[in-house]
């Protein structure tokens, strides 16, 4: 159980690491590209989404709505 749980936590740190890069590139890509300016409460949500959606996927869970997570 405890290799378990330090698997997860794993998964939930480099989800985090990724998404948060993959949403600052996005981020600099509409402020070079479409003058968008975003703010970091965006930014934050756009990052908390994607790793739900990734751990979600990860670990093929059905009984959760993305919304479950945030």
């Amino acid at each position: 159980m405890d290799n378990k749980f330090r698997n997860l936590e794993k998964i939930l740190w480099e989800a985090t690491f990724f998404s948060t890069l993959w949403s600052l590139w996005l981020v600099q890509n509409e402020f070079v590209f479409n003058n968008a300016i975003v703010t970091v409460g965006e930014v934050v949500e756009k990052v908390k989404s994607r790793v739900a959606k990734w751990v979600k996927a990860k670990f093929n869970i059905k009984v959760y709505t993305v919304e479950d997570f945030n």
